[in-house]
């Protein structure tokens, strides 16, 4: 590998882990598509891809946790079934066509639009929700966590609104909470993807150096602009989220 190619991955590392890190996903809608271009196979890049997603999930999660937005209640049933979605999930992949399913996926995506202009209140304020809805939360999240244990893009903005709206937390709060589970999920992932030889670990360690630093920069730029900021920048990343996985 050359200094150019280097640069670049470094480069795409930084900019999906700094979306990732700042809405909580859309950063492997970046970063996927561009370790392909650069010549991996589908899976090989979607492995490679998680490697570095250890590094901006880490990143990210130390800051959010030194400005205390991550609520830690919810963090250990996510976790438990982030882990099982994750291994499941990782798994799938050896063997599955992702295509369909990232169609559908930002079908899903797309539903979620409205609610976020609909309700003008939803993300910015904490709510309190009744425990049918968060009954109903963590059933939808084992889905999304064995979706983002094999492919991963557009994974994390369907977690982050699955807090938001069935949970009652912010924007800030849900991205900053589902972190660690996600974190959780990247990490066992890895390791199935490393069993069966599929991260390309020269491309991986750039881009890991890359998501790092991304991911520290996103959670910065989230916490210091503020819940209003983000659900803006979120309705963009999900128009542009679902049309990625739906046509391109």
């Amino acid at each position: 590998m050359d200094l150019v190619a280097a640069l670049l991955i470094f480069l795409v590392g930084v900019f999906a882990s700094f979306i990732g890190g700042m809405l909580g996903g859309g950063g492997s809608l970046i970063s996927i598509p561009a370790l392909t271009f650069l010549g991996l196979p589908p899976s090989i890049a979607v492995a490679t891809n998680r490697f570095g997603c250890v590094g901006g999930a880490a990143s990210s999660i130390f800051k959010f946790a030194k400005a205390k937005q991550i609520l830690l209640k919810y963090v250990l049933p996510l976790t438990i079934i982030s882990v099982i979605g994750s291994v499941i999930g990782a798994k799938i992949l050896i063997e599955f066509n992702e295509d369909l399913l990232s169609k559908v996926m930002g079908i899903l995506i797309l539903i979620i639009l409205p609610f976020t202009f609909l309700k003008r209140e939803l993300g910015l304020k904490r709510k309190i929700v009744s425990k049918y809805y968060k009954i109903f939360g963590f059933i939808i999240y084992f889905g999304v966590a064995i979706y983002d244990g094999f492919f991963g893009a557009g994974a994390g903005i369907i977690a982050v609104f699955l807090l938001i709206f069935t949970f009652g937390l912010t924007y800030i709060e849900a991205n900053a909470t589902e972190k660690i589970p996600w974190f959780l999920n990247v990490v066992v992932s890895t390791i199935i993807f490393a069993v069966y030889g599929l991260i390309n670990y020269v491309y991986g360690l750039f881009i890991l150096a890359g998501m790092i630093v991304g991911g520290y920069l996103g959670a910065h730029v989230a916490i210091k602009k503020g819940n209003y900021f983000v659900k803006t920048l979120f309705s963009i990343i999900v128009i542009v989220s679902a049309l990625k996985l739906i046509f391109f």
